[in-house]
């Protein structure tokens, strides 16, 4: 804390006060905005001026500009009057109308909030306009369009069309223009005659290069855009109920990786990934900085991890049915202005918000099942019993005295002796314990040991999840408003793994002046995972469903029912583990339009994350400590993160051919971290689950060794900030949208960096031309559409430890019964910015009138300044004792192609389908480190994720090929494992010594290949026929090498003394070496030399295609829906995990650990999931 102090007396430089004095300005300004909110909201009737020597139109903006009331007039009727003064304060807006016309030909009429300017006559003054135009807007199939923008052209009156299609528009001329908007349309020029209904028809834009894509601070027409940004809509992500977003992006984005890890309701293992792997760190640790991008919803930065705490991932708290669009700036030059956040990229979630001219209601409620897809074959009961018995008689560890396996049960006696035979013991009683788990495989007889339980029946089970979604939007002139409310449970297909979540969202623009706009957006939601598995896989402290286990281990000759079973239950259902949070986003925004084109925005926002966490184990479940006490552990982990933002934009055009777009902003924003954590032994009662009050010391009762007295309770606390300061900037052009240029600068200053590095400069610049609209292509009647873009930029990316580069003291030993401080690392002040250096070159070309879209996109970005613990001259010794310090010591790069095609294949008749595919190849690879070598398990040049196995080549056929090691006093040993009782023999695994030690260990590992896929990306189907749709998502990986486990692991018939387990290989078929098979599939029974699988031999490149997702849905005619009083009614059924078509031995691909490439079945499965669904609109 007090370096960060240090930090804000230090930054009181002359470029922090001025910043500072900027920011108190516009801050005054937005007060000041917001004190004259009810003023600029209503209209008034007493109004103050002082103008001297105006013309009338000037004047009657200031008129309306003070009163709230709004002017309509023709700009040729007043332009000619000038030289109008005046001076009057706190004068009736009618006297002042009065004085402004005096002297001219124009008298005004005042109706409700107009005010109407026209020629003086008898019919003209006070009556408004007598026209009334109606009509109705379809498209192309008879269908009403809602919420289409009516306006006569050349004024802002205007409206909308209702939920029926129909508009209503007061106009002063018999007859004039109307102009016809709606998105995903080409606007129309409609003439309109006294009374005389229109029918309006409008034309689907299939271009879309007239569509809105959103970027940061802003958006852009897609012709407009020049950077790499890809986007999905509501459309694409509706009907597949899902905890989180994330999921619904596979597939549909070139550049995006999103692998599901793990399918665990609510939980953290879906990884996002722009552009490659981009961090030395486990993607599912604490990481000091990761691969993951930035999230913005609603331009307000959010949190995107997973609780440590509760194992919930922040990302599940949204509910994905208000997001309206999801874009991913994948390139610097759309990404920089983020500055150090963006160096993985940036997601941006834009929230549905009211439309104006229609109120609209809709309920949307689904049902899910979900199953086990496929588990591992696997093999019990006799099976198991007589494999293990078998590979336990065959066990052999060397004689201690001689070195080498006895041949007898002679041989294998007494304590220097060899294991002949597990079942002899060298003529030793048995272990107790042992003796337990020998029972199991002996005691035929008994019916608990003579079983064959599928354990994955039991600790899987059918899921299901529950989904509402209710939601109102509409609004007027004046205020939009967007109301939804969520309620989502699943039960997941393990036991034990729930999650439930209920949300709110509140969002209102309000607009009471043509000049002044105000958004806010409220998000708030609740989420349990009470039952969950905490994230790290080391507790399973949850309330207990079934009988559950790890079928992986369990041997299926236990039983699994009867009052065992009831009784076991019992008494594990008397533990409690609460585990939820508390999730609360808001922002609000107030933006003032000076002049046309200039506006100045003031943006606040918050986003608060709570996690809790309650176990209690009762006294009667004490296993610990023998002492027959209950425990608790208590935990709040409370997340703040506070925004705020000025930012001034000006649009101009010159000569509506150069179009230029200036924004400037200033923003800060603060977070912090805040965790309190306590546990007790020894409570008053088992009916008290809170720490209220604990029991005097108590002492150990170990099973041997003399009591050691034990604290009964223990708190920590922890409180972290960080701050930081940027100021940005943005500079668009182009000429006839045809040649762009973008160029912008951000300047960050953060907390988290060391006192020599707390600045930073991202820029970036990007360049494009629309080559399509030159003259000399005109005549190519297939190109409807060609730009090429090109950029470079800069970003970062920032560590989450706030005082990493400032040195924290810790709690140290007690000496002379006082407790000390410890240094918790050594210091260093340089600790700086990861940075990244970013090409982009792009090429966008649509044909055949826009049925073929395809897009290409070629990245290269470098980044230096990576993080690593260095090592330290003398280990360390004359340091503190540390051997290592943080520094910015290693370079990444990751080269990358992307393609994206869009196809119209059937367009103009009854089935239409729509296809996309989407392909991304990344060369990822370790550049650079701060020796110039290797360092650990990273090599220069390859990937950051690599697959390290023992190198081998079938199995030794005699005693004679195994190397022999000579020691200093002449005697030999052959080629051990890392237990030193064993030594390789014939039939074991031939494996390499790598570093020629006479010992195979972790040392002897060599590089086989990348879990990282050579190419992945998706094929997404939409067909129409009538009023039924079909949309077909395929997933796809290819060249990913991986390796699995838990088969060659089930032969381990010691199993740590544990006895046997389930087997996953067919023993009564598989071939094991013998001295006449050597050309077997696995190695001789009892050996411990299989290397747990970990043998090059078991390395495979898979590759796979999912169909992700199925929906198929109806739409109920509208004129039907309407007979009973809606505007729409929708069933759907979708699937999703439908099959999975791939070259791998194993279950499912996806989940296997996408950093080192092992699969040993333990992570939580990817469901098959089919939902039925009904939406109704009102």
């Amino acid at each position: 804390m007090n370096e960060l102090n240090d930090w804000r007396l230090q930054s009181c430089s002359p470029r922090y006060i001025f910043l500072r004095k900027c920011f108190f300005i516009l801050i005054v300004m937005f007060f000041s905005m917001v004190t004259s909110f009810t003023s600029f909201g209503q209209t008034k009737e007493r109004i103050t001026l002082k103008l001297e020597n105006m013309t009338l139109e000037q004047v009657l903006k200031r008129i309306e500009l003070e009163s709230g009331y709004r002017m309509l007039y023709n700009k040729e009727l007043v332009a000619p009057v000038k030289g109008i003064t005046i001076q009057v304060n706190n004068e009736l807006l009618a006297t002042v109308m009065d004085k402004c016309l005096d002297g001219t030909n124009l008298s005004y009429t005042i109706k409700e909030n107009t005010i109407i300017i026209a020629k003086k006559g008898a019919e003209n003054r006070m009556k408004m306009p007598t026209t009334i135009v109606k009509g109705v807007v379809k498209d192309k199939k008879g269908e009403p369009l809602i919420g289409v923008s009516v306006v006569i052209a050349g004024t802002a009156m205007g409206t909308a069309t209702d939920g029926n299609g129909n508009f209503s528009l007061p106009v002063k001329d018999s007859t004039g223009t109307l102009l016809f908007t709606y998105i995903g349309f080409k606007m129309q020029r409609v003439v309109f005659h006294r009374g005389k209904e229109l029918l309006v028809v409008m034309e689907e834009d299939l271009s879309e290069l007239d569509a809105v894509t959103v970027i940061a601070y802003g958006s852009r027409k897609n012709r407009e855009l020049i950077g790499a940004v890809s986007s999905v809509k509501a459309d694409d992500m509706k009907e597949l109920p899902t905890a989180g977003f994330e999921n619904l992006l596979q597939g549909r984005m070139a550049g995006v990786e999103v692998v599901n890890q793990s399918g665990a309701p609510g939980g953290g293992g879906t990884l996002v990934v722009v552009r490659g792997y981009n961090t030395f760190n486990s993607q599912f640790d604490e990481p000091l900085s990761n691969s993951a991008p930035l999230y913005v919803i609603d331009g307000v930065p959010m949190y995107s991890f997973t609780s440590p705490r509760t194992g919930t991932n922040t990302i599940a708290e949204i509910d994905p049915s208000i997001i309206e669009s999801v874009e991913v700036l994948k390139d610097a030059a759309s990404a920089a202005i983020y500055g150090s956040r963006a160096g993985n990229g940036v997601i941006l979630i834009t929230t549905k918000k009211g439309k104006q001219g229609h109120s609209t209601f809709s309920a949307n409620f689904s049902y899910t099942g979900s199953i086990f897809p496929k588990a591992p074959k696997h093999y019990g009961g006799m099976m198991e019993r007589n494999y293990n018995i078998a590979a336990l008689k065959a066990y052999r560890t060397a004689s201690l005295f001689t070195g080498e396996y006895p041949n007898s049960i002679a041989e294998g006696s007494g304590f220097m002796g060899g294991q002949y035979d597990y079942f002899w013991n060298k003529g030793n009683p048995i272990d107790k314990n042992d003796i337990k788990a020998l029972r199991v495989l002996q005691d035929s007889l008994n019916p608990f040991y003579n079983n064959a339980t599928d354990w994955y029946k039991e600790a899987f089970r059918t899921g299901k999840v529950y989904n509402v979604n209710l939601q109102a939007s509409g609004g007027t002139e004046l205020i939009r408003y967007m109301v939804a409310a969520g309620y989502y449970s699943e039960s997941g297909i393990m036991l034990s793994s729930d999650f439930n979540r209920m949300n709110v969202n509140v969002g209102l623009n309000i607009q009471p002046h043509k000049r002044i706009k105000l958004d806010t957006r409220l998000y708030a939601a609740y989420t349990d995972r009470s039952r969950g598995k905490s994230p790290n896989g080391k507790r399973m402290n949850y309330k207990v469903e079934g009988l559950t286990v790890d079928p992986r281990t369990a041997s299926s000759l236990t039983l699994n029912s009867g009052v065992v079973k009831d009784k076991l239950l019992e008494a594990l259902n008397e533990q409690i583990d609460k585990n939820n949070s508390y999730r609360f986003m808001g922002n609000m925004g107030l933006s003032f339009e000076f002049i046309d084109g200039l506006n100045v925005r003031i943006d606040g926002g918050i986003d608060y994350n709570q996690n809790n966490r309650n176990f209690f184990r009762p006294s009667t479940m004490d296993v610990s400590t023998n002492m027959n006490e209950n425990y608790i552990e208590e935990g709040i982990t409370r997340n703040i993160f506070m925004q705020g933002e000025a930012l001034l934009n000006y649009r101009f055009s010159i000569q509506e051919k150069h179009n230029f777009e200036l924004l400037l902003g200033i923003s800060m924003d603060k977070s912090q971290l805040f965790e309190n954590d306590a546990d007790a032994l020894g409570t008053p009662s088992d009916y008290i689950h809170y720490i209220q009050g604990v029991t005097s010391i108590k002492y150990t009762n170990p099973e041997w060794g003399e009591p050691q007295p034990d604290e009964t309770v223990h708190a920590s606390s922890k409180l972290e900030e960080k701050i930081n300061l940027s100021y940005f900037g943005r500079l668009a052009y182009n000429f006839k949208s045809r040649y762009l240029f973008e160029l912008t600068l951000r300047r960050d200053g953060s907390s988290v960096f060391g006192e020599d590095q707390r600045w930073a400069t991202f820029p970036s610049v990007a360049i494009g031309w629309t080559f399509s609209d030159e003259s000399f292509l005109k005549s190519v009647d297939w190109l409807s559409f060609g730009k090429i873009r090109a950029s470079w930029g800069q970003s970062g990316v920032q560590f989450d430890k706030a005082y990493l580069a400032h040195g924290l003291m810790g709690i140290g030993s007690i000496y002379d019964g006082e407790r000390g401080m410890r240094a918790s690392g050594i210091l260093n002040r340089k600790l700086g910015w990861e940075q990244s250096d970013q090409y982009d070159l792009g090429l966008d070309l649509d044909f055949l009138d826009y049925r073929i879209k395809f897009k290409f996109d070629y990245y290269y970005r470098y980044t230096k300044d990576k993080l690593w613990k260095v090592n330290l001259p003398s280990g360390g010794s004359f340091l503190g004792g540390f051997s290592k310090q943080w520094r910015n010591a290693m370079e990444v790069s990751n080269e990358g192609i992307e393609f994206e095609v869009t196809c119209d294949i059937l367009r103009e008749t009854k089935v239409t389908w729509r296809s996309k595919i989407t392909a991304s190849r990344n060369w990822n690879r370790f550049e650079k480190s701060y020796s110039g070598k290797d360092e650990d398990s990273f090599i220069i040049g390859k990937p950051l994720f690599n697959i390290y196995l023992y190198k081998d080549n079938g199995y030794y056929n005699s005693q004679d090929e195994v190397p022999v090691y000579y020691q200093a006093d002449g005697s030999k040993k052959y080629l051990m494992p890392m237990f030193e009782t064993q030594y390789f023999t014939s039939g074991d695994p031939k494996v390499m010594d790598v570093n020629g030690d006479g010992k195979i260990d972790i040392s002897d590992f060599v590089r086989v290949g990348s879990s990282v896929p050579k190419l992945y990306g998706g094929w997404a189907n939409e067909l129409r026929w009538r009023d039924f749709d079909l949309n077909l998502l395929f997933t796809y990986s290819l060249g990913r090498d991986m390796y699995k486990t838990y088969d060659i692991r089930s032969l381990d018939a010691y199993n740590g003394g544990q006895g046997g387990r389930a087997l996953y290989i067919n023993t009564d078929k598989a071939s094991f070496w013998t001295e006449d098979n050597h050309k077997a599939q696995y190695a001789r029974l009892g050996t411990l030399n299989s290397m747990g699988g970990m043998l090059e031999s078991n390395l495979e490149t898979v590759s796979y295609m999912k169909l992700k997702q199925l929906t198929l849905g109806y739409n109920l005619p509208k004129e039907w829906a309407r007979k009973v009083g809606m505007v729409g009614l929708r069933a759907f059924i979708t699937g999703e995990n439908v099959f999975t078509l791939s070259n791998y031995s194993g279950v499912d691909p996806e989940v296997v650990s996408i950093e080192n490439g092992r699969d040993d079945f333990n992570a939580y499965p990817l469901a098959r999931k089919w939902t039925i669904g009904l939406t109704l609109n009102f």
